[in-house]
């Protein structure tokens, strides 16, 4: 098997570590939030509004993010993102303290808690995937390498999560505040990294560097090209000569990636209702309190994250699966997974479903990244880098809010909307897909 780019590549080795230190204190507060809500008096609907608001910062700037890490260079994307990161970790950590303390009122700990895991840490988290995907697409000019590529990355990402979600459990288990006041602090450890590990920004990655322009031509010749070519991609990333500014935008109408996006879109729905309500499921069929439910939707969410990352380390790259196969895959066993974890009745049926969850997550998320990405052109990579992103995102800008509120009113009710989403994706990448197929045939 060939060289992992996660190896050989200086740049995507600090970003892979430096994603590892962010997502854990994202996973951090994503663990702690729903017992905490309760703990400190705070509505329910608060936790749903607070994630929300984070995936509507990550959809907004995504593209934003990943065409800007080619125009204006990687380093400076990156520490501008942390420092979001870093402001946003130290205003979690002083609300709590402050409403713990019986300074603040519920009014106020709410809007500061949504405005920092809100549009503070989203913004953060919308840089650090679409800049990796993008170096990814740069230094993988096949199928076969960009999936093994996209998954060792998005594996870094779930790794993060099972130290998060560690921690977590660790620290939840002494005191319920801990996890949330650590998480600075490994934003700070991100940030040096940063600082002293990331290459500086070269000639070929200065502010304003130019990238080739799109003719009618050129998008016609690429709008014809199969998703999954295997043909070598020019890296335009490296040095061409331009008449450009920014890399192009993708849209997400584009008929390339479309049937790729509606062919995942239900399973990053799907976990989105399933991280937001676990916090409360354990409470609720496992008769736990606030403060060792902690602990155990940790273990939860560690569960579901081993699943998705053994997947992505481990067998993803041996397989040799083609996107469409690894997508298609990973849905049908969605489809099962949530349908089990809807009703599962104990804590042992739920980490089982949850962990099957991550390994059907870990199936369709490669297959879709490195799908997308072969299916435009190598100028397009950083925008195609934020639309994968995004994609994930767009979803939790209603999941959460959705969940919530409908756990609320009707136990069950979020999951059967999950499911009808996951059954409709799961139609689609054996439908679409296949006509997507037939399509790519017939121009040839």
């Amino acid at each position: 098997m060939p060289s992992s780019p996660l190896l050989t590549n200086p740049t995507l080795r600090a970003l892979v570590a430096i994603a590892l230190f962010t997502y854990t204190a994202q996973n951090m507060l994503n663990v702690s939030i729903a017992p905490l809500s309760r703990a400190l008096n705070l509505p329910e609907w608060i936790v749903g509004a607070a994630v929300s608001l984070a995936a509507a910062a990550v959809t907004a700037l995504s593209q934003f993010w990943g065409r800007r890490s080619i125009a204006w260079g990687r380093r400076r994307v990156i520490l501008l993102a942390l420092f979001l990161a870093l402001t946003a970790g130290t205003l979690f950590s002083a609300a709590v303290w402050a409403r713990a303390a019986g300074y603040i009122g519920a009014f106020l700990a709410a809007g500061a808690i949504m405005a920092a895991r809100g549009p503070f840490f989203g913004a953060a988290v919308a840089a650090i995937p679409p800049t990796g995907q993008a170096l990814v697409a740069e230094v993988t000019p096949d199928e076969t390498s960009r999936v093994r590529g996209t998954s060792a990355f998005s594996g870094t990402i779930n790794l993060s999560v099972m130290v998060g979600s560690l921690v977590s459990s660790a620290l939840g288990a002494c005191w319920i505040f801990g996890p949330v006041h650590a998480t600075p602090i490994f934003v700070l450890i991100a940030l040096a990294i940063a600082l002293f590990w990331l290459p500086r920004d070269g000639a070929s990655t200065r502010p304003r560097r130019s990238l080739p322009r799109l003719t009618a031509r050129n998008t016609e010749s690429e709008q014809a090209a199969p998703a999954s070519s295997t043909e070598p991609v020019t890296n335009y990333a490296s040095g061409a000569t331009a008449t450009t500014d920014l890399p192009p935008r993708v849209r997400w109408t584009d008929r390339r990636i479309a049937p790729w996006i509606a062919s995942v879109f239900g399973i990053y729905f799907a976990n989105g209702v399933v991280q937001i309500t676990m916090g409360f499921l354990v409470q609720d069929r496992g008769g736990l309190d606030p403060t060792p439910a902690v602990s155990v939707t940790a273990l939860m969410l560690l569960a579901n994250a081993a699943g998705a990352m053994l997947m992505q380390l481990i067998v993803v790259p041996r397989l040799g699966w083609s996107p469409r196969r690894l997508l298609r895959a990973g849905m049908t066993l969605a489809l099962v997974a949530l349908t089990c974890l809807t009703i599962a009745p104990s804590l042992w049926a739920l980490a089982v479903s949850t962990f099957a969850m991550g390994v059907a997550s870990g199936m369709a998320s490669p297959g879709y990244s490195a799908g997308a990405s072969l299916a435009v052109s190598a100028r397009e990579q950083g925008g195609i880098a934020g639309v994968i992103n995004a994609t994930g995102a767009i979803t939790w800008i209603v999941a959460p809010v959705s969940a919530t509120a409908l756990y609320g009113w009707m136990p069950l009710s979020p999951f059967a909307l999950a499911l009808s989403l996951v059954a409709l994706s799961c139609a689609c990448a054996w439908w679409l897909l296949h006509r997507a197929d037939i399509g790519a045939r017939a121009r040839d």
